[in-house]
């Protein structure tokens, strides 16, 4: 990342000094570590509560349902079992009635949709942004961001961005979207149908009347950044706006809602007979990702159809879903077609940019469409003639019987779709035995059954190869019942509490919490007036502020965020002589009293600035911490020399911020802490 600067004021005379320098060692994303839970947070409702429950399970390659129940203030605990059986699933969607929706976006211009068409209802001559879920996960890979950004300044630099083209709206619009922001707009359409739903099934005044509780689902390994990017998108669509009385949202881990679901149902339907201390294991298998979760039955009321149940380990996963089958799909095409082909394939009308996003082409996504069919029903079986897909006119023309390509069309074969399968179904096998390793070794317990569910728990295939996993261990496979919408109803039975602890609440950041520095100098972004220029040249932007927490994350219960920043002041040796001559092992011996200050700021403006000046100081937080920088360990303590300056000392802290009931803002170095003030969490 490029050079940053902390805003320094005075020395221990009490006299103005220049900023002094400070470069970034690091900025890490917040994260989040283990604390006692929140003691302000609302208990969880009461059972006897009129509300309305909302679960969202927005997944890689579909929302794979949106479901709600309705629960009458009449209602008591002991109904709820019974109660659990109205939970219902949307279908209605545009275009089309299923318990699923694509997780598709498009910004294509369309006379009939717009610039935005998602789910079914997208144009055939339309580039559709796909798996959107995926990117919300930070990479970590400074590499392939870099990647990202080159192709994209070269995207750019290819684009028609003349009149014209502006007002057919063909400049393509996903360039200036995040992840976050494509992931909104898709929520944003989901939102406006969840609502019509609930108006025409439970009635007109429901959503500003009755209060909505909201369950949200993730996969099993999903990064505190991607939980966070995933509520704040939910938060910016399902508004008060939509539902007046929208006040609770929690999170469930899709294999936990899962497990919830397909269990209750296997045993309300006798389809197992588990006794106590039996094991199982339930396996998510949806688009992007493969979760899994193990249970062990520590309870049973056979009268009253009841089990208890106790999560063994914690959840896991990989990004090893259907997504996966079709980019193997992709690249089987483009080899068999060969560049030529494959050029005239991916070729359009418009422009090439992608942002980084995935983005598939109007005849890329036609044969996706024609291999979706194949993909769905194959069992692993050999087909002597294999499945041919049609080309589009004009590719494919020459037969080539090598290539499995014959009048216009390419045959796909049985050892072909197994090489596709491969990569997902041997990660799915993985996963599985991993858990049955852990629940064999660590509970020293015996797994009696495995549940396969989710969307791409329904594939034959991969349904054959789990049993045959599970025939060579004695342990039994079911697939589960309504596979695509169990995540979903599981999670509104998790959220009642129903035989499971109920699911801890989560609450937005009141403000946004950041820092005052200086920055790069950047014409385009700055004004003249703010730059400076120090000894080495370097023209700096001062009075910038640095915003580490957004106003809006979330705050998740015994999970507080902690953002750190690594950075260094640069002080002139000079003008800190040592007093004695030497300086002792575990600090520098300079002049008594050498002082620096940290600016900490909170603000609770929607929109904060970027800038110091433009503060609201009736509402904005500004607090000073001064750091006596003789408290610095001689290990972070290091020189550098500046040929026309001479001689520098660079004094190497950390800024940490942790945001959880209350807001504390520490500056340390080593082990030592040089400076610290707690806030509180909202507006004091």
């Amino acid at each position: 990342m490029s050079p940053t600067a902390l805003h320094t004021t005075r020395a221990s005379t009490g006299s103005p000094r220049p900023l002094s320098e400070i470069h970034a060692r690091g900025v890490t994303t917040p994260t989040r570590t283990s604390e006692p839970p929140l003691p302000n947070l609302p208990a969880a409702v009461p059972a006897g509560e009129a509300r309305v429950v909302i679960a969202l399970d927005y997944g890689t390659t579909f929302t794979e349902g949106v479901a709600y129940l309705s629960i009458a203030s009449r209602q008591k605990e002991q109904d709820l079992d019974t109660l659990a059986d109205d939970i219902r699933v949307i279908q209605s969607w545009e275009k089309h009635s299923s318990e699923k929706v694509p997780s598709d976006f498009s910004y294509s211009p369309s006379l009939i949709n717009g610039c935005q068409q998602w789910g079914y209802d997208i144009d055939d001559n339309s580039r559709v942004i796909k798996w959107t879920k995926l990117s919300l996960e930070d990479t970590g890979h400074r590499g392939q961001e870099l990647e990202n950004l080159t192709k994209l300044l070269y995207e750019l630099r290819l684009l028609n961005l003349s009149e014209e083209e502006a007002i057919k709206n063909n400049i393509p619009r996903h360039l200036s979207k995040e992840p976050e922001d494509i992931v909104k707009d898709y929520l944003e359409q989901v939102a406006d149908k969840t609502l019509d739903e609930i108006i025409s099934q439970i009635g007109r005044n429901v959503p500003d009347n009755i209060p909505i509780d909201m369950v949200i689902t993730h996969p099993a390994k999903w990064s505190d950044r991607a939980l966070n990017s995933t509520y704040r998108a939910v938060c910016a669509t399902f508004t008060d706006s939509l539902f007046a009385r929208m006040r609770n949202i929690s999170f469930v881990s899709e294999p936990e809602a899962c497990a919830h679901y397909t269990l209750r149902v296997a045993w309300r339907n006798d389809h197992v007979r588990f006794r106590k201390n039996d094991c199982f294991i339930v396996v998510d298998a949806g688009g992007g990702t493969v979760d899994l979760a193990s249970y062990k039955v520590v309870g049973i009321d056979i009268d009253k159809k009841q089990i208890k149940l106790q999560q063994i380990g914690v959840p896991i996963g990989n990004k090893c879903g259907a997504t996966f089958i079709d980019t193997s799909f992709t690249d089987f095409v483009r080899d068999r077609l060969g560049e030529e082909d494959w050029s005239k394939l991916t070729e359009d009308d418009e422009d090439n940019a992608t942002g980084g996003h995935n983005i598939i082409k109007p005849k890329v996504r036609m044969l996706h469409e024609r291999f979706e069919p194949i993909k769905h029903q194959f069992d692993g079986k050999d087909q002597k003639l294999g499945w041919p897909i049609q080309l589009p006119r004009g590719i494919g023309s020459t037969d080539n019987d090598e290539k499995g390509i014959l009048n216009g069309a390419i045959k796909v074969t049985a050892d072909d779709l197994r090489a596709m399968f491969q990569y997902s179904v041997d990660k799915t096998l993985v996963l599985i035995s991993q858990a049955v390793t852990q629940i064999d070794i660590a509970e020293k317990l015996k797994v009696r059954k495995i549940f396969l569910s989710g969307g791409f728990g329904q594939s034959p295939y991969l349904y054959e190869r789990v049993k045959q996993f599970g025939k060579m261990r004695r342990i039994d496979v079911e697939r589960g019942e309504d596979c695509w919408a169990a995540v979903a109803k599981g999670a509104i039975i998790k959220s009642l509490g129903l035989y499971t602890e109920k699911l801890p609440l989560v609450r937005s950041c009141p403000r946004h919490y950041g820092i005052k520095i200086r920055s790069h100098f950047a014409p385009y972004k700055h004004q003249p007036g703010e730059a400076e220029v120090d000894l080495e040249g370097i023209q700096w932007a001062t009075d910038q502020i640095r915003w580490f927490i957004q106003k809006g994350d979330a705050i998740f219960p015994n999970k507080p965020i902690v953002a750190t920043y690594d950075c260094h002041w640069s002080l002139k040796a000079s003008d800190f002589p040592s007093p004695h001559g030497k300086r002792s092992s575990s600090a520098p011996q300079y002049a008594p009293g050498v002082f620096r200050e940290v600016v900490f700021i909170a603000s609770a403006e929607d929109d904060a600035p970027m800038r110091f000046d433009p503060l609201n100081r009736g509402r904005d937080q500004v607090i000073t911490l001064t750091c006596d920088l003789t408290k610095v360990p001689l290990s972070q303590v290091g020189e550098f020399t500046n040929k026309p300056a001479g001689k520098y000392l660079k004094f190497w802290v950390k800024i940490e911020i942790h945001v959880f009931d209350r807001v504390q803002v520490k500056v340390v170095s080593g082990d030592r802490v040089l400076a610290s003030q707690e806030v509180p969490l909202g507006v004091p």
